[in-house]
């Protein structure tokens, strides 16, 4: 819930205008028939085919089948799953089965991958949401601080209670959330990585 003030109506609208992008946006899809060109080849203009990539599509049988699909998918230049060429710092999305370029992950609430093209939006959206709950919160500590006071007093009635604690501390418990978010997000922004290269580091 938000307190509307002018400081919050303007981060509303920045939010919600942020929120819309990061919906709308296209994270950056991969061209049809798109070819990796080698660094041999860049002079000459040839590109590599995909016909290349035969090995790695059928791999040895020697392999376990974890081999085989970690092995796909650090492939070169190419997607078994999307039968397309992979550019670098491209991922295949599981839930929107397409590659995204410098894909950080598959967001469930803006219900789209956060890729090259919206991670502005996106990281804006996080910032302008944390600022709006830490104003809100702000703004209903006075509030929350008579809470205790006024039910010693039994002043306010039993709804009213319960409507400015909930608010208090659902806006707070929101604040301290999104401020995780804005520190892991400021760090990957800082160090030019993405959530999934993070993850695939851990892993390997």
């Amino acid at each position: 819930m938000f307190v509307l003030t002018a400081e919050g109506i303007d981060e509303l609208v920045m939010l919600m205008w942020s929120y819309i992008k990061v919906v709308i946006q296209d994270p950056g899809s991969v061209p049809e028939n798109w070819k990796l060109v080698s660094e041999q080849n860049i002079e000459a203009g040839n590109s590599v085919a995909l016909s290349d990539y035969a090995s790695i599509e059928n791999p040895t049988p020697t392999l376990s089948t974890e081999q085989i699909e970690r092995r796909q998918s650090q492939s070169r230049g190419y997607c078994s799953k999307c039968q397309n060429g992979k550019p670098p710092r491209c991922h295949h999305c599981s839930v929107c089965q397409r590659c995204v370029l410098k894909m950080d992950h598959h967001c469930i609430w803006v219900v789209n991958c956060v890729g090259a093209r919206n991670y502005k939006f996106f990281l804006l959206f996080v910032v302008y949401t944390f600022l709006a709950t830490t104003l809100n919160t702000l703004v209903l500590l006075p509030s929350f601080i008579k809470f205790f006071r006024q039910t010693k007093n039994q002043s306010l009635l039993p709804g009213n209670i319960a409507v400015i604690f909930l608010v208090f501390v659902l806006n707070l418990a929101f604040s301290l959330s999104l401020l995780c978010f804005v520190i892991m997000h400021a760090s990957l922004l800082s160090s030019n990585t993405t959530s999934v290269e993070v993850c695939q580091t851990l892993i390997l």
